[in-house]
């Protein structure tokens, strides 16, 4: 009886998770450091699913795929992520997007060179609860935009 008030609570979340129109920065980096990463990724899918360009989704599911070594997804969803995020003119956007564009650069010189043999094991730490969510900045800075209104 237990689990399906659990997911009747987990969907409760991630629904108001998504049409959140404020504290959204504040719901995600929540939910990712309490470890529901499997949650801000469902965000990420239904945002994309509304607009499948949608650079909050983007943002949301890159960091999904790098925190469990999504290669066969992650270079093109970084693409994505720096295809539409050179498209959005609002200033603190803006003034954060060298930092995410860098930080892009870096993970796609990266990623290729990990060590096959590390690969599940290190997928499996993906899992581990109370790591901040890495692009907390650049979101926030789509909130303070208007983005999510």
């Amino acid at each position: 009886m237990k689990y399906p008030k659990l997911i009747v609570m987990v969907v409760f979340l991630v629904a108001s998770s998504i049409y959140s129109q404020t504290n959204f920065t504040e719901n995600i980096s929540s939910l990712w450091f309490a470890g529901q990463k499997t949650n801000v990724l469902s965000i990420a899918t239904n945002r994309l699913a509304i607009n499948s360009n949608d650079i909050a989704g983007l943002i949301l599911k890159m960091e999904y795929e790098v925190e469990f070594l999504d290669f066969d997804n992650v270079t093109n969803t970084m693409q994505r992520v720096l295809t539409q995020g050179a498209l959005i003119t609002t200033t603190n956007f803006v003034g954060c997007y060298p930092d995410i564009s860098n930080d892009i650069a870096r993970l796609q010189y990266v990623l290729p060179l990990y060590p096959t043999n590390k690969i599940a094991g290190d997928r499996l730490k993906g899992n581990i609860p109370g790591k901040p969510f890495s692009y907390t900045k650049i979101i926030k800075a789509l909130e303070d935009d208007g983005y999510f209104q």
